[in-house]
């Protein structure tokens, strides 16, 4: 026995190594954190494209774009536009002027609303304010909650990010207005349980990659497209998100305002 050890000492050390390590990798493949495996995926292979339609060709903005011309917007061949109708700390500064504006110019027009909101019962009452803000007006596409603070990137908020999106999307289509979610390819697939959701609400994705969208879509399951926040837009200064949409909202936005109650109830 001594004889054999020493003439295959080398093997067997080898052999030990392996299987501590092939251990260790098991072990910890099945500990990983919630959406770890995602977010791995996504490193390695992010944002896939598979074939799918266009329906239309939009733009997102804020107080940060300035005095826009939204004529000239629509001359360059975006039909709608998503207006940030506020954050945390109150209403953006410029959401009614743009909303009349772009309205009058005959653009399709949603909104969106920033929430630093890290409760339920915060997003709650942020819900309740985007009400106030958006009363008296009509949208085509829907009322996005922009999912994106830093501090609600987190494995173990999983579940509380998850009632977050539900809380606020009920209250807004309790509201009588068609809701949805915005937010980034990675929070979808690692911080919210996008199966859930994904089968409630629908998703704006932001994510920024080579794209030859003419013939593309984002992914399925996803009902718009935000491809990049450094375009270029007749009737804007500076740069502008650029989005494509693969529902037909106006559309869509008119049965649910003709079905409301029964969406409600």
């Amino acid at each position: 026995m001594k004889e054999f050890f020493l003439k295959h000492r080398r093997a067997l050390i080898l052999a030990s190594i392996v299987l501590i390590l092939v251990l260790l990798f098991t072990t910890t493949s099945l500990t990983l954190p919630r959406g770890s495996r995602s977010k791995l995926i996504d490193q390695i292979n992010t944002c896939s494209v598979p074939t799918g339609e266009i329906v239309a060709h939009g733009i997102d903005v804020s107080k940060y774009q300035g005095d826009i011309d939204f004529e000239s917007v629509k001359a360059d061949g975006y039909s709608f536009v998503i207006l940030r109708a506020g954050v945390s700390e109150g209403m953006d500064t410029n959401f009614e002027s743009n909303y009349e504006k772009a309205v009058s110019a005959g653009l399709d027009v949603g909104c969106y609303f920033y929430t630093y909101a890290t409760t339920t019962e915060e997003i709650a009452a942020e819900a309740r304010q985007v009400l106030k803000y958006i009363k008296g007006k009509t949208f085509s596409y829907p009322v996005f909650l922009d999912f994106e603070f830093y501090d609600l990137q987190d494995y173990d908020r999983y579940d509380e990010n998850t009632a977050m999106i539900n809380k606020f999307c009920t209250i807004i289509k309790r509201g009588g207005f068609y809701p949805g979610v915005y937010t980034s390819n990675s929070i979808y697939d690692s911080y919210i349980d996008c199966y859930e959701l994904g089968n409630k609400w629908d998703f704006w994705i932001a994510c920024y990659v080579d794209h030859s969208f003419e013939d593309e879509s984002f992914k399925d399951g996803y009902s718009m497209w935000q491809y990049s926040d450094s375009g270029s837009v007749s009737g804007i200064d500076g740069n502008v998100d650029l989005d494509v949409c693969y529902v037909d909202y106006p559309a869509l936005v008119s049965e649910f305002k003709e079905n409301v109650s029964k969406y409600i109830g």
